[in-house]
């Protein structure tokens, strides 16, 4: 499909609403496998304005389409004329069911589809993260330990998810043991009954960190893990608890007594129940990873460039066309 995009290059604008929009669309329709041009040719499929309707002056080819909003349910007077514009297309996209059923009521006849904007994802996202990041502090990793419970926590890692889950495990560890670490790595994944290349993320952090450096590993975990068999205090909790992240803990004292109600508990030595909230988690996750990607630029593109598609492969087009100019209704609002 070759589209024309008339946009009055706001593309190269994307401070603006419009000009993100037309970015968003333009790299969905290329995404595709369409032709983007930013000018009138002979050969275009589809005409696509993404602007307010004054800025539609002429309709030169059809199907005709236009993506455009408006922020009230009345029309100023020098918007008077705005219906009048868009009925000579054959189709309107608008970000919202609102935006839809106010233009009807604004006397928009031509069929409208609705298309939410969205926003560049992989720019904007949670503190967490697109992966979700299980973090403990371990001691000892590698090593035997009457008090680090690090097996069960990489077992229990290990049988829950696998190298399609986006998952990872972060252990910031000392005294670190990195050959003992590898065997036992080893050891568990044929325990598991996996192999080295399909288990799930894990990095092991060993170097000496900042405040702000450990603030960064608190800030990026989805759920912060403390497996221990006894314990006298707990500074990483206090640290997690500082930084706002959830915690799941063996369920002994002093942590009984200090951390906060809402801790996920689990009994010393139960890998099944740990893993059970490690899965829990996930779900969580993936579920909110969702909500957050929602309006996505992505979408935003990919849904509007499926709507010109079948527009195109209709056919036929529903309203009447004007090589003729339109009428703008002056200077109007840039919004």
């Amino acid at each position: 499909m070759r589209v024309w995009i008339s946009d009055g290059d706001r593309h190269k604008n994307v401070e603006s609403g419009y000009g993100q929009n037309s970015v968003a669309i333009i790299a969905g329709l290329r995404e595709r496998g369409h032709e983007v041009r930013f000018e009138a040719f002979p050969e275009a499929d589809v005409c696509l304005f993404v602007c307010p309707p004054y800025s539609i002056r002429q309709i030169p080819i059809r199907p005709a389409v236009a993506y455009s909003v408006h922020e009230l349910e009345t029309l100023p007077p020098e918007k008077a004329n705005w219906p009048e514009i868009l009925n000579r297309l054959d189709l309107l996209l608008t970000a919202t069911e609102w935006n839809r059923r106010n233009w009807q009521k604004l006397g928009v006849t031509i069929p409208i589809e609705v298309v939410p904007e969205g926003v560049d994802t992989d720019v904007y996202f949670p503190v967490t993260g697109r992966v979700c990041t299980f973090l403990c502090v371990h001691s000892n990793v590698g090593g035997g330990s009457s008090r680090e419970r690090w097996r069960d926590t990489v077992q229990a890692y290990l049988e829950s998810f696998d190298q399609r889950d986006r998952v990872r495990l972060v252990i910031k560890t000392w005294d670190w043991r990195p050959e003992q670490w590898e065997r036992e790595l080893g050891k568990l994944l044929s325990e598991v009954g996996i192999g080295s290349s399909e288990g799930p993320a894990i990095e092991v952090i060993s170097n000496r960190l900042a405040g702000d450096e450990m603030r960064g590993l608190y800030h990026g975990a989805w759920l912060f893990l403390k497996n221990a068999e006894r314990e006298g205090w707990s500074l990483p909790c206090t640290e997690a608890i500082a930084c706002g992240r959830p915690i799941a803990a063996t369920r002994i004292e002093p942590l009984l007594s200090i951390l906060p109600s809402d801790t996920t508990w689990f009994d010393v030595g139960d890998v099944n129940a740990l893993g059970t909230i490690l899965r829990r988690e996930y779900e969580r996750f993936q579920a909110s990873d969702e909500a957050s990607t929602r309006y996505s630029a992505r979408a935003m593109g990919r849904n509007s460039a499926v709507v010109l598609e079948r527009l195109v492969q209709q056919g036929v087009w529903l309203s009447g066309w004007s090589e003729s100019p339109i009428q703008a209704g002056g200077d109007h609002e840039r919004g």
